[in-house]
């Protein structure tokens, strides 16, 4: 496993974790097709939609009753199980790409490896992280991105985690896997011996760096639950979901300010 400086991730996450509940800010829609699946009840359903709750605490909400759901109907309605498992990855990720059937290849896929393949890791982890959030994160472009800019801007490691391809603007102006690799230029510089010329000297370099994706979700998923036991002092400790769930919330909010406020490139 790749040595990281827990403490140090722990320390730059503790100036964030009471603002969770204001920095969180994914909404839960169409929450009526749960109703209609037989999934969440009429109170349930209210819940999900009063204006009383934050957007984190309607997302807590959705864990508790996802969670019970897709344990109980994997093993007796395997449609149902299938129902819920794409409307967290449609409805609630906003991921519509691939067909039906082939999204739930991946989640089964996901859901019996002990490292998942990385091939459409933010939607598979989704399905994973709502049915066991004591064992699971979920693996999108905004959790990796974070986890990266924190262990870069912080000194606290020196491998890095592939980032799926996300949408998010602020995130893609600035990407992170560039950032990385100027800070550790010297690897990259050409060397006239090695064949720096090859198509593929980039990614043969990035081996130095990057965690091979057979491993990244595995590995993510360990530090951050590593994390998540030092930054929490309450039952929270016992989930990573809640660390997951505030490197999401930062992502485009507390990292991107942190970025544009301490990297400066000088060219010579």
């Amino acid at each position: 496993m790749p040595d990281f400086n827990i403490s140090k991730i722990a320390n730059y996450l503790g100036r964030y974790k009471d603002q969770l509940d204001e920095l969180y800010e994914w909404e839960v829609k169409n929450t009526q097709k749960l109703a209609e699946i037989d999934v969440a009840n009429e109170s349930e359903i209210a819940e999900l939609k009063s204006s009383d709750l934050c957007h984190f605490q309607k997302t807590q909400r959705l864990k508790s009753i996802l969670s019970k759901a897709l344990n109980d109907y994997q093993i007796i309605d395997i449609p149902r199980f299938e129902q819920i498992a794409l409307w967290i990855i449609r409805d609630w990720g906003g991921i519509h790409n691939g067909s039906d059937s082939d999204t739930i290849r991946c989640v089964n896929a996901f859901l019996g490896a002990d490292k998942p393949s990385f091939d459409r890791i933010a939607s598979s982890s989704k399905v994973g992280g709502f049915m066991t959030p004591t064992k699971r994160i979920i693996y999108d472009s905004r959790v990796a991105y974070a986890m990266n800019w924190i262990i870069l801007s912080e000194n606290a490691g020196k491998k890095f985690f592939p980032i799926p391809e996300g949408r998010n603007s602020k995130m893609q102006a600035f990407n992170l896997d560039v950032l990385i690799r100027l800070k550790f230029l010297d690897i990259y510089k050409p060397d006239k011996t090695q064949g720096w010329k090859d198509g593929r000297y980039i990614s043969t370099k990035d081996r130095d760096i990057f965690i091979p994706k057979a491993d990244a979700y595995f590995e993510l998923n360990s530090l951050v639950g590593q994390v998540n036991e030092l930054l929490w002092n309450d039952t929270r400790r016992l989930e990573p979901f809640y660390t997951e769930m505030l490197l999401f919330a930062i992502a485009d909010t507390g990292v991107f300010e942190d970025i544009t406020e301490r990297v400066r490139i000088e060219i010579r």
